[in-house]
């Protein structure tokens, strides 16, 4: 089935060759090494030289939580054997119910529906 593609060890080259990424100007990267961040850990990040960042924006606001935590993976992983993604446009599905159940509990007076967004 043809040959398999190799992968580059040398990733801010590869980065730099093959990667377009967002609001970024490539150019900056002609003659230096593209920031390559390789693992999270609670609200830190750390590129491949071992560098410790902030991360402020949540990875883009979806880390909320912070990175690395197990509980949170686990119970992503046991969802995703069930049902790892499906919207609410015109279905509803057992863990959204639930949610909305549980977020209306603690609204006050007759605001008893929820309506969830990112």
């Amino acid at each position: 089935m043809g040959n398999p593609i190799a992968v580059s060890k040398d990733l801010s080259k590869a980065a730099y060759d093959h990667l377009w990424m967002h609001f970024t100007r490539m150019s900056s990267y002609e003659n230096a090494p593209v920031p390559t961040i390789v693992r999270g850990e609670g609200t830190y990040i750390y590129d491949d030289k071992g560098k410790r960042y902030l991360d402020g924006l949540a990875g883009l606001f979806v880390v909320q939580a912070g990175h690395g935590r197990t509980e949170l993976a686990e119970t992503a992983f046991k969802q995703a054997q069930e049902l790892a993604f499906f919207p609410i446009w015109s279905y509803a599905h057992p863990k959204a119910i639930e949610l909305a159940e549980r977020l209306a509990g603690h609204a006050p007076g007759d605001l008893n529906k929820v309506f969830f967004t990112t």
